[in-house]
């Protein structure tokens, strides 16, 4: 049991320890960061679009209604293929999304952090967490358009380096065995 306890705690501070050099790396050049994200969710657009029309196409006899299933398809396609080619639009979009992924995010890390309000020792630093998210929700909102260029890439990097905080907190809190004692 002792073993299976070590195992567990070491993987939270392995992915906190990950989370923050990640977000430290993306950091470094934000506007290369917010640009490989915008092509890569283009293409996974652009994928995802495919494989629901060949999806659809190899299953149509078992869906009520293919021709809406194509449709859908054929818009991601076309729209994945679009932001592609049109990156600075692209960017404008990935950018109110991340505003709007900031502001969920924030509330579940509050959440997160009253629910285990009783169990952890520094629970209070997941509601930092979630607070830090709200303000860069803000920050996205109040600097659109000018700031798409770099804004998603640094404030990924942010939150990525923020939840590697907070589970290293989750390490430190739960009365995990240090790696010296291991």
């Amino acid at each position: 049991m002792a073993d299976m306890v070590k195992r567990f705690c070491n993987t939270f501070l392995t992915e906190g320890i990950f989370l923050l050099v990640i977000g430290a790396l993306l950091m470094l050049l934000p506007m290369v960061t917010t640009f490989a994200m915008s092509v890569l969710i283009s293409v996974a657009l652009l994928v995802a679009g495919v494989y629901k029309f060949i999806n659809t196409v190899i299953r149509r006899d078992e869906i009520e209604k293919p021709w809406l299933n194509i449709l859908i398809s054929m818009l991601m396609v076309v729209a994945g293929a679009y932001l592609v080619m049109q990156p600075v639009y692209n960017l404008f979009l990935i950018t109110l999304g991340v505003g709007v992924y900031f502001l969920l995010e924030g509330v579940n890390s509050i959440s997160t952090a009253f629910e285990t309000r009783g169990i952890f020792k520094y629970w209070w630093v997941g509601l930092l967490v979630g607070l830090a998210q709200f303000a860069l929700a803000f920050l996205i909102a109040f600097g659109l358009p000018g700031s798409a260029l770099y804004t998603v890439g640094l404030l990924v990097s942010v939150s990525l380096m923020l939840s590697g905080i907070g589970v290293i907190s989750v390490y430190t809190g739960a009365g995990c065995p240090r790696i010296a004692e291991s």
